[in-house]
């Protein structure tokens, strides 16, 4: 298989460096791009069979320079009595508490080798890793974060940027970046990676108005109903010491729910976001399992009334799989507002498994003077449908942040396109379309769940509408 063509490679290196580019420090890593003795592992452990390199005289596969790291299964037991199987490759690091660490770079799948199925869970994977341990060697993990970076759904032929980051906890001795390649069975397929890079960086400070945000007194200062549980082992937190694990309570419009309450004026614009995980370490949601969580700001007025609000999707069906990632919104006060809220709902139409795992909330006022903020990222931003539930036509309305191809659609909860709304360049700023409930081909949908999805050339966001005629 031949290296890309350099104006596709141009493309991945930038986007690479845009994830990189706030991380000042040097790179930590001895090696990066597997070049030391013309091509080897100098620098990292290695452990399994399927750990090789490419060269010109391989695979001639690498993102820059002539060599890149290959990786694929052991094939123990194979191929009457598989044995589940890691291999893999890492370094390890001593850590600085309280600095973040972010590991990167970028990987690879040949439509010459691929990996078969698309079922992520239970089919060959690639990771990377980032885990911190509290001994310098051996000892227990206590917080990390991780992300798929090659599986039977990954764009072959092509190198896709990867990026991992956690904080280092107080008790952190060791802190380790992993490549590792899980195979589950006898099936084939590699990934290439390469251009690793391991930065640390001063943590971010943000005021937080929240009791016990991030779990660590369990669910101490949470209303919860429904199925919402405290988890503190390691695959499941954001930072140490604890997460709360969310599902479906199994119960017709029922959600499964946790909030706080504040006080709250007229004027005042809330922040709320939220740290979520889906894990193929247990219950992931993939597929045609149509779960979702949604934050919610919500205000209320003096008889408890609900007034005003603002609503985000925190995690689906399309949440990566691994890694914890953040979602934010925010929300002004109308009049007559004496309290906010902020909610997670985790809500299941047709009451499935799966769960999603929650750590390092935070709602705070951004209009206090003298306190500074980060605006939100200038990226996709898109609203809750209105009405929902909606009865013969919903509205979807989202905001650009500039002129881009964008796809509007309307999907089932099996992934099916029920109808596209739109297609083509739109201009920046604020868009609205209306769905009148009609299919494709013009018959009326069915009453149900359905997802409303808006892409553009570098994001996706989606709501869930009820249709109720």
């Amino acid at each position: 298989m031949k290296r890309l063509l350099k104006a596709g490679l141009l493309c991945t290196s930038l986007m690479l460096a845009g994830a990189t580019l706030a991380h000042a420090s040097v790179n930590l890593l001895t090696n990066p791009g597997f070049e030391d003795g013309g091509g080897s592992y100098t620098g990292y452990f290695t452990f399994g069979a399927g750990v090789q390199i490419s060269t010109p005289a391989t695979d001639n596969i690498a993102f820059q320079g002539v060599t890149a790291a290959k990786i694929y299964g052991g094939f123990n037991g194979c191929p009457n009595a598989p044995v589940f199987n890691v291999g893999g490759f890492g370094q390890a690091k001593t850590p600085v508490v309280g600095q973040v660490y972010s590991f990167s770079g970028a990987s690879f799948v040949s439509s010459a080798d691929s990996i078969p199925g698309t079922a992520t869970c239970s089919k060959n994977r690639c990771i990377a890793k980032l885990v911190f341990f509290d001994a310098l060697s051996g000892g227990n993990e206590i917080v990390g974060d991780e992300q798929v970076i090659g599986d039977g759904n990954t764009v072959k032929d092509r190198w896709n940027p990867f990026f991992v980051s956690a904080v280092c906890p107080a008790n952190a001795k060791r802190v380790e970046a992993l490549i590792l390649y899980l195979q589950p069975a006898c099936d084939p397929g590699s990934v290439f990676v390469d251009e690793l890079e391991l930065r640390s960086s001063q943590a971010e400070v943000e005021p937080n108005a929240l009791v016990n945000p991030g779990f660590s007194s369990a669910l101490t200062g949470w209303t919860t109903f429904g199925n919402v549980f405290s988890d503190t082992r390691a695959f499941a937190v954001h930072t140490s010491t604890g997460a709360a694990k969310i599902f479906s309570t199994f119960v017709i419009d029922s959600p499964s729910g946790m909030f706080q309450t504040l006080a709250a004026s007229p004027g005042q614009t809330w922040k709320f976001s939220a740290w979520v995980r889906n894990t193929c370490q247990e219950s992931p949601i993939t597929g045609a399992n149509d779960n979702f969580m949604l934050g919610r700001i919500v205000f209320r007025n003096s008889s408890g009334v609900e007034i005003g609000s603002q609503d985000m999707l925190v995690a689906d069906n399309t949440t990566p799989l691994g890694r914890y990632t953040k979602k934010v919104t925010q929300a002004v006060a109308p009049a007559g507002t004496v309290s906010a809220q902020a909610y997670l709902l985790f809500i299941s139409p047709t009451l499935q498994g799966g769960a999603f795992f929650v750590d390092d909330l935070n709602f705070h006022r951004l209009d206090i003077a003298g306190v500074g903020d980060a605006p939100l990222s200038a990226g996709l931003e898109m609203a809750a449908p209105s009405p929902n539930p909606a009865r013969n036509s919903a509205r979807l309305s989202f905001t650009l942040p500039v002129t881009d191809a964008v796809e509007v659609g309307i999907y089932d909860i099996a992934g099916r396109n029920v109808v596209t709304l739109h297609k083509g360049t739109m201009l920046a700023g604020a868009h609205s379309l209306v769905w009148d409930g009609l299919k494709s081909d013009g018959t009326r949908a069915a009453n149900g769940v359905y997802r409303a999805v808006v892409r553009t050339s570098g994001e996706r966001q989606s709501r869930s509408i009820v249709l109720s005629n």
